[in-house]
């Protein structure tokens, strides 16, 4: 039994030696050099903000863009001779700087130098902006900026840091998805002199999708370049819009919205613009209603034609005044102004000539309901799908809308909703939708701005319906449409295009305003269609006068 305590005795005597010469290696051999490591391994955790995916126009384009500028933050109590070398630093490598407070838009050569020289209590940390293309198409791209509380309660779920950036508005908001990426963490090891010792990702970044568009950045500016030379050339005129769609699949090629603002002087400008009579904040393409005015007249021309009310040899005689009513007994444009009437006319002649009487007929035979059914088929009424939060879905002129209103439907009411008046109210897109829906046999294709996400397949276009156009009675309606670009009130304008367009033009009577709206509509090459295009300018005056606005941009496509 002693034995057996002796020997126990003995194994745990040498243990305890063991563990006392372990202890005086770490606390006397090599106590020193470990407490030098501890100093150099003091860790600080960074948070690393994605970068965000860029928008790129459906030729590969860039929209809008990170970019990153670094600022150099101070540690407090920073030594004297460190502020002075810094200040030497920043004078040679041309960054301005005044002695106190860090260091904004520190350029790399600035950051390699200073951690090249070692100054102690120097930290480095990214600003990211984002770059877009300023007054290009601010409503359709959209803003960038931080969250509000109504925000973070949304994207809080969503993993978001309080401070993030989010898509305000534009495509910024509608892909916020798949632009925002993964922030990820840093660990920066330093030592006691707070010196970058090393640095290690706990976490990485995943930077967000990049995001092809639609638009076609060219055509954007020479849209939005045409209409502006409208606007300063016609004072009276206060605002306007264009829509110009592509006709295979609903694509957005070009959205204008003027008077517009600058997304890269946003934040400053706010004050000015949210007060602005003009309203530049509103995208008048989505969220402007006005009444189409004769433009309407091609929806009462597929309701008369499909429904079989007339044929394209039907003649309608123009007698200056419409007096199949007691009451209201309208006249035709030209017998207002000249005294004078179109005659006998076919269909593609009263679309020639905007023939208020053959329409006032035409609109009569249809009725309202059918002529409503008509409208809803080729995108009027209906909101365009597109991806953009606001859009208006309109008001097609009927007597439930009247009611809703505290108005009273009359029978003879029909007659100035078939040419676009009564309550008759559509965005610039929406024109350019039903333009492009007509001209394409009647297929309603949904609108957007997507044309892809990075990694992801080409969007896939979606089918809203289909009105059946038979191709007889299409033709005899882009053959009015034909004859007002190569003969007609537009003539002048198109006869420099390369090759025939079709179109159709209308002026819209406001309560209040000294003159019309000025609407167009039109779609090129004539016959094979590939781009819808409608512009609206407010107080325009005829929409005649929108012609080289119109032909500048087609132009361009063709270009």
């Amino acid at each position: 039994m002693s034995a057996r305590l002796t020997s126990a005795a003995l194994f745990f005597g040498g243990l305890l030696v063991v563990f006392a010469g372990l202890l005086w290696n770490l606390q006397v051999v090599s106590g020193a050099a470990y407490y030098e490591r501890s100093q150099r391994s003091i860790a600080q955790v960074e948070t690393v903000p994605a970068a965000r995916g860029k928008l790129l126009d459906r030729n590969g384009k860039i929209l809008a863009q990170d970019q990153v500028a670094w600022q150099a933050a101070l540690a407090e109590g920073c030594d004297e001779t460190v502020l002075r070398r810094l200040k030497v630093l920043c004078q040679e490598e041309e960054v301005v700087w005044t002695g106190e407070g860090s260091i904004d838009r520190v350029t790399s050569r600035l950051m390699a130098r200073i951690r090249e020289e070692g100054l102690t209590g120097v930290t480095f940390t990214p600003q990211v902006t984002r770059t877009g293309s300023g007054s290009l198409a601010p409503h359709l791209l959209g803003r960038v900026g931080a969250m509000s509380p109504e925000e973070w309660e949304v994207y809080q779920e969503a993993g978001y840091a309080m401070d993030a950036q989010v898509g305000k508005d534009g495509a910024e908001a509608a892909f916020e998805s798949l632009l925002h990426g993964t922030p990820g963490t840093k660990v920066l090891e330093t030592d006691r002199n707070g010196q970058i010792t090393g640095e290690s990702y706990s976490v990485t970044p995943q930077p967000g999708k990049d995001v092809t568009l639609t638009l076609d950045k060219d055509l954007q500016a020479a849209a939005r370049a045409a209409l502006q030379a409208f606007l300063d050339s016609h004072p009276q005129a206060t605002g306007g819009a264009v829509a110009a769609l592509d006709v295979s699949d609903g694509g957005v090629l070009a959205m204008v919205s003027l008077p517009d603002y600058d997304t890269a002087t946003f934040s400053a400008d706010y004050p000015s613009l949210s007060q602005d009579p003009d309203t530049p904040l509103m995208n008048r393409a989505v969220q402007g209603l006005y009444a189409p005015g004769s433009t309407f007249k091609l929806v009462t021309a597929a309701a008369a034609l499909e429904e079989g009310y007339l044929t394209p040899v039907t003649q309608i005689l123009d007698t200056g005044r419409y007096t199949y009513y007691k009451s209201p007994q309208p006249q035709c444009w030209l017998y207002r102004q000249e005294g004078r009437t179109h005659g006998l006319e076919t269909l593609s002649e009263a679309i020639a000539d905007s023939c208020n009487i053959f329409f006032y007929d035409a609109g009569r035979r249809v009725g309202i309901e059918t002529l409503d059914e008509y409208a809803n088929a080729l995108g009027l009424g209906e909101k365009t799908g597109i991806e953009l939060a606001g859009e208006k879905a309109g008001v097609v002129a009927g007597p439930d809308y009247t009611a809703s209103v505290g108005g009273t439907w009359y029978e003879g009411s029909v007659l100035s909703a078939a040419i676009g008046q009564e309550n008759n109210r559509f965005t610039p897109l929406q024109l350019a939708h039903m333009t492009a829906t007509l001209v394409s046999g009647g297929e309603r294709r949904q609108v957007h701005i997507l044309k892809k996400a990075e990694g992801e397949g080409l969007y896939e276009t979606v089918s809203l319906g289909k009105l059946e156009i038979s191709p007889q009675n299409l033709a005899a309606i882009k053959e009015g449409m034909g004859v007002v670009t190569q003969t007609g009130s537009l003539s002048r304008a198109f006869r420099d295009l390369p090759v025939k367009a079709g179109a159709k033009t209308g002026s819209a009577q406001v309560d209040g305003a000294d003159l019309a709206n000025a609407v167009l509509v039109c779609f090129a090459p004539y016959d094979d269609p590939q781009i819808a295009l409608a512009i609206v300018v407010e107080q325009g005056g005829s929409g005649s006068a929108l012609g080289e606005v119109a032909a500048a941009i087609l132009k361009e496509y063709l270009s």
